[in-house]
């Protein structure tokens, strides 16, 4: 769906007509990172915000519902995709669908403020959704590669699932899918407006604030955003700046921190930048799947319900990793684990899994129940090598595609390949951290008596420095004490 451009030029314009105030702020171009705000020390009031956005243009759940009172087509949208709707970015994201064909002229849809602001919005975002085919080949390796394509196909699925529960209106069926006006390209480009300009705000929850989506990142950002006493979206010099003198400079950049949280493959994936000042990925996620030989691997992950992940976050020093399921792959039939198919009064069938007896409404629980077990060391130990071998497997694999990688050349401009080449770099580092450091809490517990022990019990002998298999979900996981350290350099 083509709409008309506005050039960035015309946005203090439009903010004037839409009562939003500017005070100190103007628009220009980066060299790195597009449009993005300026302070103009001659324009600029300290004892005013130096940006204000009128509640009633700040697009949340809240502001579509009350769009959608006086605009039928939204309505009737919104109605027909259901459940999808009723979520925060479910509401946004078809608000723009709507807005984006009042903006490309179809004649349906109510003309608000934001049908004028969609034409200064990118007609391309450089996120990976965005990339092409050879672009998302250079995350291979890294917690992103099934990241993206586990959201590409979301994409694709809420897409379907639009056009297949709005087929039926006849405006949407004439308008958007009889000539394939609308189509999944469509989708995903608003999908990466959304992500990259959606920020958290207090009492709105996630929100599209005009104008000030245009503030780009830093990680010392010089200014804040917050809500006022009337409920408007405000912009704040950074705390601790002096109302007489600000700590702005004429022509300094005014930017916001996205999120001291975020870590870097956040950042890559929502926005498709990572700033050369983020020296540590902060933590990354990775997928998790059971041994293809352990037995209960099917009714371990029906029972899960969700998409099993790995956590790992970096503490400095220490690292941390959270993952559920890793604790149910960890045990097995002998250890106390069974699963139970309950019928409801409805015919239907629902899958319970059952530890030592008791049946578990919540998985997540699993984990302080073994705690009160007395294996609970042994438990911490099949738990530990197992995100170990994950580790070691992931971070095998981005040291391959780095090697294939490293005679292509190094990217430029902060473009794909860059983005990509530094979070590998980030990524890396932080995986051959935590191998490092779960090897040594692995000695530990090969050193506890309730381990050794057990080793003993099942044959093996935690004294000698030949191989100790632990058996894990069925399998046996091998640990080879003479040639513990792979080498990935």
């Amino acid at each position: 769906m083509q709409i008309p451009h506005h050039p960035t030029t015309s946005l203090p314009a439009f903010a004037h007509l839409s009562n939003i105030r500017l005070n100190g702020l103007s628009l220009h171009t980066t060299s790195t990172a597009g449009t993005g705000l300026q302070f103009t020390s001659r324009d600029h009031d300290a004892s005013r915000p130096l940006l204000t956005v009128g509640r009633d243009l700040v697009v949340c759940a809240a502001t579509v519902e009350e769009y959608a009172k006086s605009d039928p087509h939204l309505a009737e949208v919104l109605r027909a995709v259901g459940e999808f709707a009723m979520t925060p970015r479910g509401a946004i994201m078809l608000f723009l669908v709507v807005t984006w064909g009042v903006a490309a002229g179809l004649g349906v849809g109510q003309r608000t403020g934001w049908c004028e602001y969609v034409k200064f919005l990118p007609s391309h975002v450089s996120v990976p959704t965005t990339w092409t085919d050879a672009e998302r080949k250079l995350l291979e390796g890294t917690s992103l590669q099934m990241a993206v394509k586990a959201k590409l196909q979301t994409l694709s699925q809420e897409f379907e699932h639009l056009q297949s529960s709005t087929s039926h209106i006849k405006w949407c069926a004439d308008l958007w899918w009889a000539d394939q006006t609308l189509t999944l390209a469509d989708w995903t480009h608003l999908d990466s407006l959304f992500r990259s300009r959606v920020l958290q705000f207090p009492r709105f929850g996630i929100s599209l604030a005009p104008l000030l989506d245009f503030a780009n990142h830093a990680d010392d950002a010089t200014a804040y955003y917050s809500i006022d006493s009337n409920r408007d979206v405000v912009l704040l010099l950074a705390q601790g700046a002096s109302k007489s003198k600000p700590q702005l400079r004429d022509g300094e950049e005014v930017t916001i921190n996205y999120g001291i949280e975020k870590s870097a493959a956040e950042l890559v994936f929502s926005y498709g930048f990572l700033p050369r000042s983020r020296t540590a990925a902060l933590w990354l996620a990775l997928d998790l799947k059971c041994p293809p030989d352990d037995p209960l691997a099917p009714a371990k992950e029906a029972v899960f319900r969700s998409t099993p992940i790995l956590r790992l976050i970096d503490l400095g020093a220490q690292i941390m990793w959270t993952g559920p399921f890793v604790w149910l792959m960890c045990i097995n039939e002998e250890d106390g684990l069974s699963f139970r198919v309950l019928q409801a009064t409805d015919g239907t069938r629902q899958l319970k899994v059952v530890w030592d007896g008791e049946e578990m409404d919540d998985v997540g629980r699993l984990e302080g129940m073994l705690e009160e077990s007395g294996l609970w060391e042994v438990y911490q130990l099949r738990a530990l090598m197992l995100v170990q071998e994950r580790v070691r497997v992931q971070l095998g694999e981005l040291v391959r595609v780095g090697g294939e990688l490293e005679g292509e050349g190094g990217g430029e401009g902060g473009g794909p390949r860059e983005v990509a080449e530094r979070l590998r770099v980030l990524e890396r580092a932080l995986m051959e951290k935590i191998v490092v450091l779960l090897e040594d809490q692995k000695e530990k517990l090969l050193e506890t008596e309730v381990v050794r022990e057990y080793l003993r019990r099942a044959g093996g002998d935690s004294s000698e420095e030949g191989r100790i298999e632990v058996e894990v979900g069925g399998n046996k996981i091998d640990d080879d004490n003479d040639d513990d350290d792979d080498d990935l350099s």
